[in-house]
């Protein structure tokens, strides 16, 4: 029961401090970017629903911190919500009383050129991108890094690897002509694609060696033990020869680099097999996984028996790799077309682009009320998920 109580804080804690912090870079990306357009913004939330926390700046926006912390937004003049959907009444009625004064609609986000709506919009996935890179190429600097080559030491009776004649001592080298040669790069490309024929070059004591492996889709546990199902190709991989690497600035950097393309590829690959119905898109998950990932890890660390000063190094570590993932997560998922995300605005102002004037108000708002209802029906989705993962812990 002690124990319990003791955890409980320092669940929670983690669980808003990671994703306070996603939510509050993402923001800050929309909001820096419309700063530099001189746009008129009249709130900055991190958070939904009654504020429990606020304060005006000088400027007179509004900075808060809401209730629910499930998100965020900034609010910019003449947005009907927080999802910068224009309120078109509110629009034509300052496009009048800024005329009658004399003034200019230039500092109106939805009166802005084309170009620099874009890229205010692209700024929020793009400040989660580029903050996944600083924490990863912060931790290469701080820490180094670890990596072991792709070599096989078992091969699994009856697995993928059996049936295409992988031996133990083969160092895998490429799948499909892409680099697989270190354990993390191997795991990541296999897990998306079970049941795809993948041509892989081995070197077998030093000879080349081509085959063709087909990954099954099996049930493994991640890194805090929760159930997930990837392709696997059925082989133990050797950590004999783990190479620790320091790294500079520049490297470091290339750390954080590629490890943002490789993820951004994976989920990427994962996302469009669900939309051909290749996998169950039971690994996608909600905010209750985010705060079981986080809470977990931090809780686990905590009940670790080593000295305070580690169990504080370690945590420190763990929670700020996975925020990372998480930050390139959130940025992938607002990148999605659908009206209410970032990627739902780039795609009308895709549309206007070609079409050389804005979609019509009524089909904006048919797309808003569309997208709203796709997002409630992903939240319900996503919800049960996270039941299943959350079980799978237990089980």
């Amino acid at each position: 029961m002690i124990s319990t109580l003791l955890n409980t804080p320092i669940f929670l804690i983690s669980f808003l401090v990671v994703l306070g912090a996603l939510v509050f870079f993402h923001e800050l990306g929309h909001y820096g970017v419309a700063k530099m357009f001189k746009t008129d913004i009249e709130r900055f939330s991190i958070g939904f629903g009654k504020p429990i926390a606020q304060w005006t700046r000088k400027s007179g926006e509004i900075w808060s911190i809401g209730r629910i912390p499930l998100g965020g937004y900034v609010k910019f003049r003449g947005d009907a919500g927080g999802a910068s959907n224009p309120d078109h009444t509110e629009l034509a009625k300052l496009k009048d009383d800024l005329e009658a004064q004399g003034k200019t609609t230039s500092n109106c986000f939805h009166f802005k050129p084309l170009y620099q709506r874009v890229l205010i919009v692209l700024a929020g996935p793009m400040a989660n991108f580029l903050l996944a890179v600083i924490i990863t190429a912060g931790l290469a600097l701080a820490y180094g890094t670890i990596s072991y080559k792709s070599v096989v030491t078992g091969v699994v009776p009856d697995s993928p690897a059996a049936s295409a004649g992988f031996e133990a001592g083969d160092h895998i080298l490429k799948m499909n002509g892409q680099d697989v040669s270190q354990y993390q790069q191997l795991v990541g490309y296999v897990a998306v694609r079970s049941g795809v024929p993948i041509e892989t070059v081995i070197d077998r004591n030093g000879e080349i060696v081509t085959t063709t492996v087909t990954p099954a889709r099996k049930e493994r546990k991640d890194f805090i033990g929760g159930r997930n199902s990837v392709g696997t190709i059925g082989v133990q991989l050797s950590n004999s020869s783990v190479e620790r690497v320091d790294h500079n600035l520049i490297s470091a950097v290339g750390v954080g680099a590629s490890d943002l393309v490789l993820t951004v590829k994976t989920t990427g690959t994962y996302i469009g097999r669900i939309f051909t119905g290749k996998e169950d898109g039971k690994a996608l998950g909600g905010v209750a996984r985010i705060a079981t990932m986080t809470g977990k890890t931090a809780v686990d660390i905590a009940q670790q028996e080593i000295s305070v000063k580690e169990r504080a190094r370690n945590m420190i570590y763990a929670l700020l790799s996975l925020g990372a993932a998480l930050s390139i997560g959130l940025g992938v998922a607002n990148l999605m077309p659908i009206p209410a995300l970032d990627g739902g605005h780039l795609l009308y102002y895709g549309y206007e682009a070609l079409a050389g004037r804005p979609l019509s108000e009524q089909k904006q708002e048919f797309g808003f009320r569309i997208g709203f209802a796709v997002l409630l029906g992903l939240f319900i989705v996503l919800t049960f998920n996270d039941i299943g993962y959350i079980r799978s812990l237990f089980t």
